[in-house]
Protein backbone atom coordinates (compact mmCIF):
# COMPACT_ATOMS: atom_id res chain seq x y z
CA UNK A 1 0.00 0.00 0.00
CA UNK A 2 1.51 3.42 -0.86
CA UNK A 3 0.62 5.97 1.39
CA UNK A 4 0.45 9.95 0.04
CA UNK A 5 2.17 12.63 1.56
CA UNK A 6 -0.14 15.42 2.44
CA UNK A 7 0.93 18.83 2.77
CA UNK A 8 0.69 20.42 5.58
CA UNK A 9 -1.72 23.83 5.69
CA UNK A 10 -0.52 26.55 7.67
CA UNK A 11 -2.83 28.76 9.06
CA UNK A 12 -1.94 32.25 9.70
CA UNK A 13 -3.41 33.57 12.91
CA UNK A 14 -5.19 36.93 12.89
CA UNK A 15 -3.18 38.95 15.47
CA UNK A 16 -5.84 40.19 18.68
CA UNK A 17 -6.97 43.66 18.29
CA UNK A 18 -6.07 46.15 20.97
CA UNK A 19 -9.65 47.60 22.74
CA UNK A 20 -9.47 49.64 25.12
CA UNK A 21 -11.89 48.70 28.14
CA UNK A 22 -13.11 52.48 29.32
CA UNK A 23 -14.45 50.73 32.37
CA UNK A 24 -10.60 50.18 33.72
CA UNK A 25 -9.88 53.72 32.91
CA UNK A 26 -12.72 55.86 34.20
CA UNK A 27 -11.11 55.65 38.09
CA UNK A 28 -14.08 58.00 39.74
CA UNK A 29 -12.08 57.49 42.93
CA UNK A 30 -9.42 59.67 41.29
CA UNK A 31 -11.08 62.02 38.99
CA UNK A 32 -14.45 62.50 40.52
CA UNK A 33 -17.83 62.69 37.90
CA UNK A 34 -17.73 60.14 35.88
CA UNK A 35 -19.08 61.22 32.29
CA UNK A 36 -22.41 60.38 31.38
CA UNK A 37 -24.94 60.21 28.35
CA UNK A 38 -25.43 64.10 28.71
CA UNK A 39 -21.84 64.58 29.25
CA UNK A 40 -19.78 66.57 31.48
CA UNK A 41 -17.01 69.18 30.45
CA UNK A 42 -13.51 68.39 30.46
CA UNK A 43 -11.30 68.72 33.47
CA UNK A 44 -9.19 72.45 33.21
CA UNK A 45 -5.49 72.59 32.45
CA UNK A 46 -3.30 75.49 34.71
CA UNK A 47 -1.12 77.12 31.92
CA UNK A 48 2.36 76.59 31.62
CA UNK A 49 5.25 78.81 31.13
CA UNK A 50 7.57 78.07 28.27
CA UNK A 51 10.70 78.67 30.57
CA UNK A 52 9.73 75.94 32.80
CA UNK A 53 9.70 73.29 30.07
CA UNK A 54 13.02 74.09 27.46
CA UNK A 55 11.93 71.02 25.40
CA UNK A 56 15.43 69.72 24.43
CA UNK A 57 13.94 65.39 24.46
CA UNK A 58 10.91 63.74 23.78
CA UNK A 59 10.67 59.94 24.75
CA UNK A 60 8.14 57.96 25.00
CA UNK A 61 6.43 56.72 27.79
CA UNK A 62 7.47 53.11 27.63
CA UNK A 63 10.99 53.91 26.75
CA UNK A 64 11.56 56.23 29.80
CA UNK A 65 11.69 54.00 32.34
CA UNK A 66 14.86 52.63 31.15
CA UNK A 67 16.21 55.67 30.12
CA UNK A 68 15.80 57.54 33.13
CA UNK A 69 16.75 60.96 31.17
CA UNK A 70 15.09 63.37 33.47
CA UNK A 71 15.98 66.23 31.19
CA UNK A 72 13.69 65.00 28.62
CA UNK A 73 9.55 65.54 28.25
CA UNK A 74 7.75 62.48 28.18
CA UNK A 75 4.92 62.00 25.82
CA UNK A 76 2.42 58.72 25.01
CA UNK A 77 2.85 59.13 20.96
CA UNK A 78 2.58 55.43 20.64
CA UNK A 79 0.74 53.13 20.60
CA UNK A 80 -2.26 52.77 23.75
CA UNK A 81 -1.01 49.28 24.70
CA UNK A 82 2.38 50.81 25.50
CA UNK A 83 0.83 53.04 28.10
CA UNK A 84 -2.41 51.73 28.53
CA UNK A 85 -1.09 50.84 32.55
CA UNK A 86 -0.75 53.94 33.63
CA UNK A 87 -4.15 55.18 32.81
CA UNK A 88 -5.75 52.17 34.48
CA UNK A 89 -3.29 52.93 37.90
CA UNK A 90 -2.01 56.07 37.50
CA UNK A 91 -1.14 56.97 41.35
CA UNK A 92 1.60 54.12 40.82
CA UNK A 93 3.42 56.53 38.56
CA UNK A 94 3.51 59.71 40.46
CA UNK A 95 7.05 59.86 41.85
CA UNK A 96 8.31 58.46 38.21
CA UNK A 97 6.38 61.28 36.34
CA UNK A 98 7.62 64.29 39.06
CA UNK A 99 11.46 63.53 38.48
CA UNK A 100 10.82 64.89 34.75
CA UNK A 101 10.78 68.27 33.47
CA UNK A 102 7.44 67.99 31.85
CA UNK A 103 4.84 65.30 31.06
CA UNK A 104 2.56 65.93 27.84
CA UNK A 105 -0.40 64.38 28.18
CA UNK A 106 -1.91 61.21 26.73
CA UNK A 107 -2.85 60.38 23.51
CA UNK A 108 -5.41 57.89 23.79
CA UNK A 109 -6.79 56.75 20.24
CA UNK A 110 -9.62 58.87 19.02
CA UNK A 111 -10.03 57.24 15.47
CA UNK A 112 -12.51 58.30 12.80
CA UNK A 113 -14.28 55.02 12.90
CA UNK A 114 -14.53 55.02 16.58
CA UNK A 115 -18.22 55.69 18.11
CA UNK A 116 -18.43 58.93 18.86
CA UNK A 117 -19.35 58.15 22.40
CA UNK A 118 -15.96 56.16 22.79
CA UNK A 119 -14.33 59.17 21.35
CA UNK A 120 -15.09 61.28 23.60
CA UNK A 121 -14.59 58.76 26.37
CA UNK A 122 -10.56 59.06 25.35
CA UNK A 123 -10.94 62.45 25.24
CA UNK A 124 -12.43 62.74 28.98
CA UNK A 125 -9.50 60.33 30.29
CA UNK A 126 -6.81 61.58 28.34
CA UNK A 127 -7.52 64.86 29.95
CA UNK A 128 -8.69 63.67 33.81
CA UNK A 129 -5.53 61.85 33.56
CA UNK A 130 -3.51 64.98 32.78
CA UNK A 131 -5.70 67.01 35.38
CA UNK A 132 -4.49 64.53 37.78
CA UNK A 133 -0.77 64.09 38.16
CA UNK A 134 -1.33 68.68 37.62
CA UNK A 135 -3.16 68.41 40.82
CA UNK A 136 -0.22 66.50 42.49
CA UNK A 137 3.24 68.51 41.49
CA UNK A 138 3.82 66.92 37.64
CA UNK A 139 4.60 69.77 34.79
CA UNK A 140 1.75 68.84 32.36
CA UNK A 141 2.40 70.44 28.53
CA UNK A 142 -1.32 69.27 27.00
CA UNK A 143 -1.46 67.58 24.44
CA UNK A 144 -4.05 68.99 22.05
CA UNK A 145 -6.02 66.26 20.04
CA UNK A 146 -8.87 65.71 18.24
CA UNK A 147 -10.69 63.23 15.65
CA UNK A 148 -14.30 64.20 13.35
CA UNK A 149 -15.39 67.88 13.73
CA UNK A 150 -18.05 66.87 15.85
CA UNK A 151 -15.30 66.55 18.48
CA UNK A 152 -14.16 70.36 17.91
CA UNK A 153 -16.48 71.38 20.44
CA UNK A 154 -14.83 69.55 23.74
CA UNK A 155 -11.33 68.74 21.85
CA UNK A 156 -10.41 72.44 22.50
CA UNK A 157 -11.57 73.44 25.89
CA UNK A 158 -10.34 73.47 29.41
CA UNK A 159 -7.15 73.95 27.34
CA UNK A 160 -5.38 77.37 28.62
CA UNK A 161 -4.60 79.68 26.01
CA UNK A 162 -1.56 81.74 25.42
CA UNK A 163 0.46 78.65 26.71
CA UNK A 164 2.70 75.62 25.47
CA UNK A 165 0.71 72.62 23.42
CA UNK A 166 1.97 69.77 22.13
CA UNK A 167 0.42 68.55 18.88
CA UNK A 168 1.03 65.11 16.87
CA UNK A 169 0.52 64.15 13.23
CA UNK A 170 1.72 60.46 12.96
CA UNK A 171 -0.25 58.78 10.95
CA UNK A 172 -1.94 60.88 8.84
CA UNK A 173 0.57 60.98 5.47
CA UNK A 174 -1.12 58.01 3.90
CA UNK A 175 -4.27 59.36 3.68
CA UNK A 176 -5.70 62.71 2.25
CA UNK A 177 -9.06 62.72 4.44
CA UNK A 178 -6.75 62.09 7.56
CA UNK A 179 -4.88 65.22 6.41
CA UNK A 180 -7.76 67.46 5.39
CA UNK A 181 -8.95 66.74 9.19
CA UNK A 182 -5.65 67.18 11.04
CA UNK A 183 -5.39 70.61 8.96
CA UNK A 184 -9.37 71.52 9.85
CA UNK A 185 -8.06 70.57 13.74
CA UNK A 186 -5.11 72.41 13.84
CA UNK A 187 -6.18 75.32 12.43
CA UNK A 188 -9.39 75.28 14.71
CA UNK A 189 -6.62 74.32 17.64
CA UNK A 190 -4.47 77.56 16.50
CA UNK A 191 -7.20 80.30 16.66
CA UNK A 192 -8.95 79.15 19.64
CA UNK A 193 -5.99 78.54 21.95
CA UNK A 194 -3.53 81.40 20.82
CA UNK A 195 -0.88 78.84 21.69
CA UNK A 196 2.68 80.64 22.95
CA UNK A 197 4.68 77.75 21.68
CA UNK A 198 3.89 74.21 20.03
CA UNK A 199 5.30 71.13 20.28
CA UNK A 200 5.33 69.48 17.28
CA UNK A 201 5.67 66.04 17.30
CA UNK A 202 6.17 63.96 14.11
CA UNK A 203 6.43 65.07 10.23
CA UNK A 204 6.45 69.15 9.79
CA UNK A 205 3.47 69.96 7.52
CA UNK A 206 3.15 72.65 5.04
CA UNK A 207 1.59 76.16 5.97
CA UNK A 208 2.12 75.29 9.78
CA UNK A 209 2.80 78.17 12.20
CA UNK A 210 6.44 77.35 12.53
CA UNK A 211 7.13 80.59 13.69
CA UNK A 212 6.03 79.27 17.21
CA UNK A 213 6.57 75.84 16.84
CA UNK A 214 9.46 73.69 17.78
CA UNK A 215 9.68 69.90 16.04
CA UNK A 216 10.53 66.31 17.05
CA UNK A 217 11.04 63.19 14.88
CA UNK A 218 9.56 60.03 15.50
CA UNK A 219 12.74 58.64 17.05
CA UNK A 220 11.30 55.10 16.79
CA UNK A 221 10.30 55.29 13.00
CA UNK A 222 13.84 57.09 12.00
CA UNK A 223 15.72 54.11 13.21
CA UNK A 224 13.57 51.59 11.28
CA UNK A 225 14.56 53.72 8.40
CA UNK A 226 18.30 54.38 9.18
CA UNK A 227 19.28 52.19 11.68
CA UNK A 228 20.34 52.62 15.07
Amino acid sequence: MQFKMIKPVLIKLKKKEFKINYKDLLRPDLYGSLPSASRIELPVLEPVKVESIVPIRLVPFHEAFARKDYGCLVHFYTYDQHFIRVLRHPERYLDFFLKFRAVITPDLSQYADMSAEDRYLSAYINRAFARYLQEHGVTVIPNVTWSLPDSFGYSFTGIPQYSPVAINCNGILKHDVSKYLWYRGYEEAVSRLHPSLIIRYGTRMPKEYSDISVYFTNERLMRLRYGS
